[in-house]
């Protein structure tokens, strides 16, 4: 199933999102709770909004977030997701 991008975008920016994605490095399926929440991100990073839109205007195949529960950067390939639903809680 492709998702949409923008659509994808939009909760990501509003809600946690759990994706279940395909490696592109090693073909592994990876679970991953991610955001792009402002109050969920870190504080400098809030600070730089503009990069994260220019990230995703240069990188129209590779969507990049917040994983919630590493606490880090993380990406995948939007033509690698297999699943993706909102998580209510955060």
């Amino acid at each position: 199933m492709l998702y949409n991008r923008d659509t994808m975008l939009n909760d990501l920016r509003d809600k946690v999102v759990e994706v279940t994605f395909t490696k592109v490095s090693d073909g592994s399926v990876r679970v991953m709770r991610c955001t792009l929440r402002k109050e969920l991100l870190p504080k400098e990073y809030i600070e730089e909004e503009s990069q994260e839109k220019s990230f995703h205007q240069t990188n129209p195949d590779v969507i990049a977030a917040w994983d919630v529960q590493k606490g880090g950067w993380r990406s995948f390939r939007l033509d690698t997701v297999q699943y993706a639903q909102v998580i209510d809680g955060y």
